[in-house]
């Protein structure tokens, strides 16, 4: 069993004590490449405090394989001296060897010698998926006194490749150069992965601002958050302060930043299930399993703090606990595809036993070989998101879709007339009878086409001053029309049927956030083979403060689209009254295609058509009519997807 400490005393004096022949430059040493550890994490600094009941281990270094043995017998005084080579002209000749490689033998790899807690999952020429204990910094941009695990992992590379062959006179050709993907908090520990060739930097990157790789943490939280299997979500804006530490507002506060804002809030949200709850010298603790939408800095630390359930040992963020002697935080599960061979990798690490003993939870067994389910998706708890309903300007909206009465054909929207309801109509393929989930149905406008057509229709609509619109204009329906307030992300609270035949979501997608809860609660509402449309501006053409028509006056003149981003995802507060009151805004929220594709699929969808629709509007008159036009016609401003429940 491992020594204890105790007394309270710091390190230096420990180690002193501990190692008596030892110098104090030695000893700096051992702390310096993590050859000790405090309770299972390595040692931060020889000055460190130590208290009673404190597990301390020293790592001495691993002898290199090829080391003599103390046992090993002494080499004989009078060993013969080696033979006489042969001569020159009786050595048989190897033609196939280059001459700059004669008299030269392939250097075999070294050993390398990894820090305590540091642990190699995979490494190929590409990459490298690494285990960090806690109290490692990953990487520093600026020279920090300790060492960082991004320099542990230099060594490590250094010492076990094979060096590169100099070809010619020139100098020996570099090796591989490591590069940060992501990063862990200090005082946490988990799942890392490193780039080791260009090709697999921009991959990794690519893979990880538009999402695609699976990320799972759990963490010890103080408190009990709810019952086993409980799911939520929490979403606000982080902002970091120029003393590093991160706070929390509120998405109905924040009032967005200037253009170019380098220190603009962003907007952060994380999913959580309840693994279960237990207590521990008294204290109550629940163990969570959390997903990032997100990957903001101290993200999950900020939003459990939010909920009144900070991470057992973060004193930073009003832990009033420590019952693992560090911050109760562990990156569990890495998933990616991998750059050169386009497999798909999962990885596993276990958490510390303490998280679960003091959840009331036994330790798991040993990760599988094979890769683990993701984690199902965590439902959005109410009140937890941005409000973006449009109630505050119900009256206006219905107005302009709809005409300032029924015969006010003028007010009507004309992109509703003639591209966005046809084309709905269209996919969705009704037939008298069918049983249609209108969601975000706003003022009814697709709701009546649908029962004038026989079809039973059921309106689900955040805003009561459009559900109250709606009503009005359905009263003369000829199949009757149900509607509902209710936020589409919870369907589930409006007690609904579980069998419509189709569900739609008209030019509403971007107004809700986040967009999983959404997806997956209209398919939960689907029976299978029950049909989703979804109709929102186009996401690669039609993007706030990113896109814009331009003029090229060369070549007798060409109008265009300019696209300035589109690939990451963002939040723009847009007017909800252009013309009027500027002061009442909402958020819109952009997302790239491959958002929503891998959203609806990963719902137990599968899409069957996507659609792209450009306006129906015309210029008439002056001398870039005819431009104009031609660009209308060329770049889409809608775009439709269709998708069947499996």
């Amino acid at each position: 069993m491992p020594p204890q400490v105790t007394q309270s005393q710091t390190l230096s004096e420990y180690l002193a004590t501990t190692l008596p022949g030892s110098s104090p430059r030695s000893r700096q040493r051992l702390i310096k490449f993590g050859r000790v550890t405090i309770n299972g994490r390595p040692a931060a600094s020889i000055d460190e405090p130590l208290s009673a009941g404190d597990t301390v281990e020293i790592h001495p270094p691993t002898p290199p394989a090829d080391a003599p043995r103390a046992d090993a017998p002494a080499a004989a005084p009078d060993r013969p001296a080696p033979r006489p080579r042969r001569a020159d002209q009786d050595r048989p000749a190897r033609p196939d060897r280059p001459r700059a490689a004669r008299g030269r033998r392939e250097q075999a790899p070294r050993r390398s010698r990894l820090p305590a807690g540091v642990r190699i999952l995979h490494e190929d020429d590409d990459l490298i998926v690494v285990e960090k204990p806690a109290g490692l910094l990953t990487a520093s941009p600026t020279p920090v006194h300790d060492r960082t695990l991004l320099d542990i992992l230099k060594d490590h590379v250094r010492s076990s490749r094979t060096p590169p062959r100099r070809t010619g006179r020139g100098p020996r050709p570099a090796g591989p150069r490591l590069g940060v993907i992501h990063r862990l908090d200090r005082d946490a520990s988990g799942l890392l992965v490193f780039s080791k060739s260009d090709r697999a930097y921009e991959s990794l990157k690519e893979q990880f601002r538009s999402k695609r790789v699976h990320r799972l943490y759990l963490a010890l939280t103080e408190g009990h958050v709810g019952p086993r299997d409980a799911t939520g979500t929490v979403q606000s804006f982080l902002k970091e302060l120029p003393g590093g530490k991160v706070v929390s507002i509120p998405t109905d506060e924040y009032r967005g930043a200037g253009r170019g804002d380098a220190d603009a809030a962003k907007l952060a949200v994380t999913h959580y299930r309840v693994l279960g709850a237990g207590s521990l010298g008294g204290n109550p603790y629940t163990l969570l399993q959390v997903r990032l939408e997100t990957g903001r800095k101290n993200q999950i630390r900020v939003h459990l703090a939010d909920r009144g359930h900070p991470i057992a040992g973060d004193r930073r963020y009003g832990a009033r606990t420590d019952p693992g002697r560090r911050l109760c935080l562990h990156a569990a599960e890495l998933g990616f595809t991998h750059p050169a061979t386009g497999q798909s990798l999962r990885f596993s690490s276990p958490a510390p036993e303490n998280f679960y003993r003091a959840a009331g939870l036994p330790p798991p067994p040993p990760p599988p070989t094979s890769a683990p389910a993701p984690a199902p998706p965590a439902p959005l708890p109410r009140g937890a998101a941005a409000e973006t309903s449009w109630d505050d300007v119900a009256e206006w909206y219905d107005q302009l879709l709809e005409g300032r009465d029924q015969g006010d054909q003028d007010r009507g929207s004309d992109h509703y007339e003639n591209t966005i309801l046809p084309g709905a109509l269209r996919l969705l393929a009704p037939t008298a009878g069918m049983k249609v989930l209108d969601v975000a149905c706003g003022q009814g406008i697709l709701a009546r086409r649908l029962a004038a057509l026989g079809v039973h229709v059921t309106g689900v609509e955040a805003s009561e001053g459009l559900v109250a619109a709606a009503r009005r204009r359905s009263a003369d329906s000829p199949t009757p029309i149900t509607y509902h307030v209710g936020d589409a992300r919870d369907l589930a609270a409006l007690n609904l049927p579980r069998d419509f035949d189709a569900a739609a979501c008209i030019m509403a997608l971007t107004n809700i956030d986040p967009l999983e809860p959404a997806i997956r609660s209209i398919a939960d509402h689907l029976r299978p083979g029950g049909v989703f449309v979804a109709v929102l501006s186009h996401p690669a053409f039609r993007v706030p403060q990113q896109t814009s028509w331009g003029w090229d006056p060369s070549g007798g003149g060409r109008q265009y689209r300019r696209i300035d981003g589109y690939l990451s995802p963002g939040q723009y507060r847009i007017a909800m009254h252009p013309g009027a009151d500027p002061s009442i805004t909402t958020w819109t929220f952009h997302r790239p295609l491959q958002t929503y594709v891998h959203t609806i699929v990963s719902c137990g969808m599968h899409i069957t058509a996507l659609e792209e629709w450009p306006g129906h509007r015309t210029s008439t008159s002056g001398p870039r009519a005819a431009e104009e036009n031609r660009a209308r016609r060329e770049i889409p401003l809608f775009l439709a997807l269709r998708a069947v429940k499996v």
